[in-house]
């Protein structure tokens, strides 16, 4: 016989730990022991009970999914080992398989508690639990959890209630194999054998299937098939992706009939290759497999851009965001102020120039800190992050709204309210330059302009001082038209004169306003929000012009009128303010829902747009089949007015159709983590990102388009393809 056989039946649960549910899986951690004493060495489980048709993973998870993670937090001088893989099921999805547990998990770690640990205390072992579950989709799930153990002065001893637990857990832990296993390559197969050394155990054995500790050693999905010889036994099983290590580590899951009961048995082996095993089948699979071994150091990466070519790229950004349709609005106001002010005296002038790059430069600061605090907290967002927030959303509505009832004449800002909404942004003082600047830089965000994409992207990627000099760049360029108007007097003088036409300007310039809220609205009906919090945003609309029209009313009103119209603008303002709080409480539409990513808009409304899955991708990729993926987000002007030019013409269309590509939508109108990574992945930090596949033959590596496209950069990306057969 092997070993005791594995048990699969679940055990009773534990008391100790405290349990936190999340939508599909319940955890808490498990003591093997009543109390710990100074050196001793116990297991700590994590246990899982996992909702019924879900699984979460192994060690290795095979085609896709991640596997669990814990990360802790213990008490000076204790320390924890890595989790101890129990033995896996084997999940087929095809054409995916994947290694993992249903219903029921328990991960194995062995605690270690410090010598001089004194007794007559409570040891506090707190644990970071991380694991995606899956069924139809895939979600990553996580909790804080924590064990409160008594410290004593002798070991202490099991404990009841998990005794049973602990027993399964370990007896589905592999253990060493009886003798040495060897490997070799033989027609693109990978063959374990279990030769002579094994003894009698060789015939004990009917069946074997091999759990790689590495990824992409196998194919999982492939058959693996025993042969059984005189004096050895051969498991063989398609390569994968990579050239196999040596040795080759994993979980060998032998069956062995006892009697009349079949024992599964699970062995922890590293096979040997020959020498030059795995240059050979290198040489026999051919470029397409040509990569480093598992285990390999990884090749060096090309350098990147120094710091002065990522703060040249972030001016040139800051630059050419300027002409960006979501900054181009705000930046008109600056422009009439200009013209009212070329006359006054040129120090002034500068002065504000320099106060409205200030607050360009200073809240460009303020969001890259936010954004980079809350990365290292390990929060996956990227530039624009808080326009996935329908509260804010709303709130810049409003402001922008209020901005244009303001240009239109409805209202106009005295001293009682100089420092309230938009007179932050209006008037000639200095405050009003620099809110101005900080609404510039808030509305910028929607807009990843040529340039700043890869500025941005290393940004997140740098020491918290480089990240702020690059964001310190982009703001610079932001600013820097209005700077160079304050400073050249050539400029200014060819300005137009002020005129009478200045007012009838000045309204015009109201209607940019007027439709950037409009789009901020369309925005939340995009995704973000429940139909009652659309609702809501347009009833606070409504009463921001209620507000308006209420304080310009108290200017000629009696005492009694002014106090009342004075009340209501405030009330008005009040619940405006308040029904976004709301808002931000109804509940989300899914970011991945197939109505929202069936279409890219245009003639493209009847092509089917597949929703991003990085293991999709791989298959796509694997399959050498042409693939289009749009990284987008419904808040992104420059992602819409590229669909809509460029995805949106019939030529395009004609190509898709004509050369079979696929097409697959990561819409990031909401946060999604797994977008994120895959925007990070090339070193972007916001939208849109576009990528092509399989575009030529023979490439391996995807083909960036332009962040501003056009319908002869999607055709020409897809020229060097042949038509499919009809």
């Amino acid at each position: 016989m092997l070993a005791a056989p594995v048990v699969f039946a679940q055990p009773a649960p534990a008391l100790t730990g405290e349990t936190v549910a999340t939508d599909n899986v319940k955890a808490r951690l498990v003591s093997e022991v009543r109390s710990a004493a100074a050196g001793q060495t116990f297991f700590v489980a994590l246990e899982l009970e996992i909702r019924d048709g879900w699984h979460t993973y192994w060690r290795n998870p095979g085609d896709s999914g991640q596997a669990t993670k814990l990360v802790w937090t213990l008490p000076p001088g204790f320390a924890a080992g890595d989790i101890q893989w129990t033995t896996p099921h084997r999940f087929e999805l095809p054409p995916l398989v994947n290694y993992g547990y249903a219903k029921h998990a328990v991960h194995l770690v062995e605690v270690t508690a410090p010598p001089n640990l004194a007794p007559g205390g409570r040891a506090q072992l707190r644990a970071k639990a991380s694991w995606l579950v899956c069924s139809d989709v895939c979600i990553p799930e996580g909790a804080d959890l924590s064990l409160s153990l008594p410290t004593s002065s002798q070991p202490g001893a099991i404990d009841p209630a998990s005794a049973d637990l602990i027993a399964a857990a370990r007896a589905e832990l592999p253990i060493a194999a009886p003798a040495v296993a060897s490997a070799r390559v033989e027609g693109g197969q990978l063959v374990i054998a279990l030769g002579p050394e094994w003894g009698a155990t060789l015939a004990q054995i009917k069946d074997l299937a091999f759990f790689p500790y590495d990824d992409g050693a196998i194919e999982y999905a492939a058959p693996q098939t025993l042969t059984r010889k005189p004096d050895e036994l051969d498991l063989a099983v398609k390569l994968g992706y990579q050239l196999p290590p040596s040795p080759i580590r994993g979980l060998l899951l032998a069956t062995e009939q006892s009697g009349s009961e079949s024992v599964a048995v699970p062995l922890q082996i590293a096979a040997a290759l020959p020498a030059g095993a795995a240059a050979a089948a290198a040489a026999a699979a051919g470029p397409e497999f040509a990569r480093a071994p598992i285990g390999a150091p990884a090749p060096a990466k090309p350098a990147g851009p120094g710091i002065g070519v990522l703060l040249l790229f972030a001016i040139l950004g800051g630059l050419v965001l300027n002409l960006m349709p979501c900054v181009f609005p705000v930046l008109s106001i600056k422009a009439l102020g200009l013209v009212e002010q070329a006359k006054k005296h040129p120090a002034a002038v500068r002065t504000k120039g320099l106060v409205f790059a200030a607050g360009v430069i200073s809240s460009m600061l303020a969001l890259a800190a936010v954004l980079l605090a809350l990365r290292a907290g390990g929060e996956q967002i990227g530039w624009g992050f808080q326009l996935q927030s329908p509260l804010f959303v709303t709130l810049m509505a409003y402001l922008l709204f209020a901005v244009g009832l303001n240009l239109s004449g409805v209202f106009e800002v005295g001293g009682g309210l100089a420092g309230i909404g938009d007179s932050l942004t209006q008037g000639d003082s200095y405050h009003a330059s620099f809110f101005t600047g900080v609404l510039t830089t808030l509305v910028a965000t929607p807009c990843t302009a040529p340039f700043m994409a890869a500025a941005v992207g290393a940004a997140l990627t740098q020491s918290p001082l480089v990240a702020l000099a690059i964001f310190s760049a982009l703001g610079f360029g932001l600013s820097l038209p209005y700077l160079s108007l304050s400073f050249a007097p050539w400029l200014r003088r060819a300005l137009p004169k002020p005129g009478a036409w200045m007012d009838t300007l000045k309204q015009v310039f109201a209607f940019p306003m007027y439709g950037s809220a409009a789009w901020l609205i369309w925005v939340l009906a995009q995704q973000q929000t429940a139909i009652l919090g659309l609702g809501a945003a347009l009833a606070g609309a409504i009463l921001i012009g209620l507000a308006a029209w209420s304080y310009q009313k108290s200017k000629s009103s009696g005492s009694v009128g002014r106090a009342a119209s004075l009340a209501t603008a405030m009330i008005a303002v009040f619940v405006a303010v308040l029904l976004p709080v709301q808002l931000a409480r109804a509940p989300l539409i899914g970011a991945a829902s197939a109505a929202t990513v069936g279409s890219a808009g245009g003639a493209l409304d009847k092509e089917a747009w597949q929703i991003y899955d990085a293991a999709r991708v791989e298959e796509l990729k694997a399959a050498g089949k042409p693939l289009l993926v749009n990284f987008t987000a419904s808040w992104c002007l420059t992602c819409l007015v590229n669909e809509r030019n460029a995805f949106g013409d019939a030529e395009v269309e004609a190509v898709f159709h004509a050369k079979g590509v696929t097409l697959m939508k990561g819409d990031w109108t909401n946060r999604d983590p797994a977008i994120t990574k895959a925007l990070s992945e090339f070193g972007r930090a916001g939208v849109p990102l576009y990528l092509v596949y399989n575009a030529k033959p023979g490439s391996t590596e995807p083909l960036v388009l332009p962040q501003l496209l056009s319908a002869s950069v999607v055709r020409d990306a897809f020229a060097a393809l042949p038509n499919r057969p009809l």
